[in-house]
């Protein structure tokens, strides 16, 4: 009985280098001496694959903010847009074979960008952009982020993340101060894009978030930031000598499910040892 017993433990632990594979349980892998102790036990070596590391896949979807940030200063607020969604992929590795947190995501998304330009409460006055006060743009959007992942217990885990990302500004809309409403020279621009208007966008985006894991599934609450490397338009569209710049500054909160293709869980060495030590002291006591 006692060598049937070591005899699925060998087992479990050949069973952690693989990937949701079969295992024959009834097959010797190594042979065990006469006495089995705690001693012989912490004497094994035997190779594993570090947990966590796995693929991922899942969706997710939520609410965009647009805020900008433009030279010369403007007054803005916060614009919010929705729905926002996409995909991304998950990798977890363990880099250079110690840290085992590390991770890359990349995936494809539906985005806005835009501004919006507050009243001044002293003044009564608010900025315009070419008559406009208010401008969304739709943007599909591709991103490669590096992925940090920190697991607490089981079924929990924070997560951090930087990259770059590109998109291409498919649609514009803008909404008109009143002064400008009336004059067809404005209202022409009010859903086209100007030919001084830059299409293509790009620049870094991070976040940080916290996940629920009930393998193979996993469930992600993400707040991200993304900050534009270029400019809504020409800075020299008005003057070859006095440039103006505007660059999306966004917000993004969304939840994600993720399906896990390769399975999360593994044991370390000291966790299967206590494994087995645990066995042989039952079957001892029994």
């Amino acid at each position: 009985m006692m060598r049937k017993l070591l005899t699925l433990v060998a087992g479990l632990m050949a069973a952690c280098t693989v990937s949701r594979a079969q295992v024959d349980l009834e097959a010797e892998f190594f042979s065990l001496p006469d006495t089995v102790s705690n001693a012989y036990l912490d004497s094994l070596s035997i190779q594993v694959v570090r947990p966590n590391d796995y693929w991922m896949v899942g969706v997710y979807g939520g609410i965009s903010l647009q805020y900008g940030f433009f030279n010369p200063t403007r007054n803005t607020q916060w614009l919010p847009q929705m729905p926002m969604y996409g995909f991304s992929v998950v990798r977890y590795y363990t880099m250079f074979g110690r840290f085992a947190n590390m991770g890359m995501e990349f995936g494809a998304q539906m985005n806005y960008e835009g501004y919006e330009f507050k009243v001044n409460k002293e003044t009564g006055y608010r900025p315009t952009e070419s008559g406009a006060y208010q401008v969304r743009m739709q943007v599909p959007e591709a991103f490669f982020l590096s992925h940090f992942h920190f697991d607490i217990g089981e079924y929990f885990k924070l997560m951090a993340k930087v990259g770059l990302y590109g998109g291409y500004r498919l649609n514009i809309n803008r909404l008109l101060d009143d002064y400008y409403a009336e004059d067809t020279k404005y209202q022409q621009y009010e859903h086209a894009f100007r030919d001084y208007d830059k299409r293509w966008t790009y620049g870094v985006q991070g976040g940080v978030g916290m996940a629920l894991m009930f393998n193979p599934f996993e469930f992600h609450l993400t707040a991200q930031i993304k900050w534009g490397w270029e400019s809504f338009w020409k800075p020299d569209y008005a003057s070859p000598y006095y440039y103006r710049f505007g660059y999306p500054l966004d917000a993004a909160v969304t939840f994600g499910v993720y399906y896990q293709l390769t399975p999360r869980y593994g044991h370390t060495h000291a966790q299967l040892k206590k494994l087995a030590r645990q066995m042989v002291e039952q079957q001892q006591n029994e």
